[in-house]
């Protein structure tokens, strides 16, 4: 998938943190068959995941500055036409700026930010950098899902303004009260959702879905790479069936695969 492949607003790039950039890429590279690669010291050695040499994502230490280490977690990113616009705008619609726009050795330009419910996020500007090239294949992001601690729908205001965003109940949604928001950008397939978050369940947050061949058989062999199950592979309207997994640091991923 080229850089231009990727229209304003969709998911465009996702990467981990990690304690231990080097154990987490081995966890990933045995459940997916990812490849990893060390950007070296000058880029605090962030390491690319990549499937037959096409990039998929990356890992990030969770170490800061100071020593302190954040919560393991993954993080979508949203393409932008000008992350500095798009933060801009963000922060005139209620968000925070948790790093401010910035440039990585000319290949792209992000920002890190989080919506007015505290949600992060990311923005990112792609230059050379060619974002996630195979989304939606097997082995691949294939969507993004919100966790919304009040009704989606007015959750989803916030990237509308900033992303430009559609929104609107699922097909399958039958629920009046905070239904499912599919979410999509003009003319353009849905890339995501917004549900309301499950009471006493974490949020609010984005998580990251991978499609696999199997839900079963790599939620069975994320357990033996020292992951864990944090929701049993269960069948969805689609027809897709559905797992959430923990990497061995706590960073949550989803899992789905399509019906026949």
């Amino acid at each position: 998938m080229s850089t231009m492949a990727f229209a304003a607003g969709t998911p465009c790039w996702f990467d981990a943190t990690a304690p231990d950039i080097g154990a987490a890429a081995d966890f990933y590279r045995g459940l997916f068959g990812w490849g990893a690669e060390d950007m070296g010291p000058e880029a605090g050695h962030y390491t690319v995941l990549t499937q037959e040499g096409a990039q998929v994502a990356g890992i990030a230490s969770a170490t800061d500055p100071e020593g302190g280490v954040k919560p393991a977690a993954w993080l979508p990113y949203f393409a932008v036409e000008s992350a500095a616009a798009a933060t801009a705008v963000a922060q005139d619609s209620g968000a925070g700026v948790f790093v401010e726009p910035t440039d990585v050795f000319g290949t792209l330009e992000f920002a890190l930010l989080t919506d007015p419910d505290g949600a992060p996020y990311g923005v990112c500007q792609l230059k050379s950098h060619p974002g996630t090239e195979r989304w939606g294949e097997v082995g691949n992001p294939c969507w993004v899902q919100y966790a919304a601690v009040r009704a989606p729908a007015e959750a989803m205001a916030h990237y509308a303004k900033v992303l430009g965003w559609t929104y609107r109940n699922a097909g399958w949604e039958t629920a009046t009260v905070n239904p499912y928001q599919a979410l999509s950008v003009s003319g353009g397939r849905e890339f995501g959702g917004a549900a309301l978050a499950a009471p006493g369940a974490p949020g609010p947050f984005w998580s990251m879905t991978i499609r696999v061949s199997d839900t079963e058989e790599i939620a069975a062999r994320a357990e033996k790479l020292g992951g864990s199950v944090l929701q049993a592979p269960q069948d969805m309207p689609g027809p897709s069936s559905v797992g959430v997994l923990n990497d061995p640091f706590g960073a949550a991923f989803a899992i789905m695969s399509f019906g026949n």
